[in-house]
Parts: C-alpha cells; sequence; structure tokens
C-alpha cells in the first residue's frame, strides 16, 4: 500500500480568523457554520493559534455560574474587548502536506486534539480532523 499523503485528506477551503480581531468574529464564524475549529492566522496567513467550539462555549457559558441576568448583552460586550489572540491555544501542533496520514494517525492518539493545521513554506493551507481519515478511507473502500 502507498503511502497516502495529508494533502490527500486534508480540508482546504478554510474559514479563519486573523489574531487581533475580536472574539465577536469567532461567535460569527461559529454561529454560521458547523466545523468545530478556527485556525487563528496573521497577516501574512501564517498559523498563530486555534480556537475549538468547545474553548469557546467554555468562555461563553462561564459566566452563568456567576448568575449575570442579561447574558447576551454581557457576552457581546465581552466579546467586543475581547481579542482572538486572548483566547485561542498557541503553539498548535502541526502538518506538512506531504506528511503520511499516519504521522497523523499518531498525532491524534496520543494527544486530545481534534484537528491539526497544515502548513506548507511557512503558510495555513489545510486542516485535517479524524473525519477527513474516516471519509478517505470508507470513500476507498467503497469504490
Amino acid at each position: 500500500m502507498r503511502d497516502i499523503t495529508i494533502q490527500e485528506i486534508m480540508t482546504t477551503e478554510l474559514i479563519t480568523v486573523r489574531f487581533d480581531e475580536t472574539v465577536t468574529k469567532v461567535a460569527e464564524v461559529f454561529k454560521n457554520n458547523s466545523f468545530h475549529h478556527i485556525p487563528i492566522v496573521n497577516a501574512d496567513d501564517c498559523i498563530e493559534g486555534i480556537i475549538s467550539r468547545t474553548d469557546f462555549e467554555r468562555i461563553k457559558n462561564g459566566t452563568t455560574h456567576f448568575r449575570i441576568h442579561n447574558i447576551e448583552e454581557y457576552n457581546a460586550t465581552l466579546f467586543q474587548t475581547l481579542l482572538t489572540r486572548d483566547i485561542m491555544t498557541k503553539g498548535v501542533v502541526h502538518l506538512n502536506p506531504t506528511d503520511p496520514i499516519r504521522d497523523a494517525y499518531h498525532v491524534f492518539k496520543k494527544n486530545k486534539f481534534r484537528a491539526l493545521p497544515v502548513i506548507s513554506k511557512g503558510k495555513l493551507v489545510g486542516m485535517v480532523t479524524p473525519l477527513d481519515m474516516l471519509d478517505f478511507f470508507f470513500n476507498q473502500n467503497n469504490n
């Protein structure tokens, strides 16, 4: 069996958010899309970090523990004052497009990651998830 590379299975149509934008943009992206991770980039499209839907929801819902009465208004204010760089996970593990998918498998198996940025020449070119791997193998076996 030949080595299948990350570029054969990665998602390349990405929605990114800049590291200097407010969390309001993150809220908007998650509201309008079903994916679970947003790559955070700088002006040169280099990866700065990642924000998961789980991490975002933790921030969004964390204030309910304080019994704030108008949570939507509070969150709107909070999201306008926080920048994505304030809440993103920094120093994310990444892959290269030419890496074999077994590398992704080992990273997913060893860690609790559910998405990995794919970097080429310092630029974000895609994302890969365990679902991408499953889709690829399922489609290979059904052809």
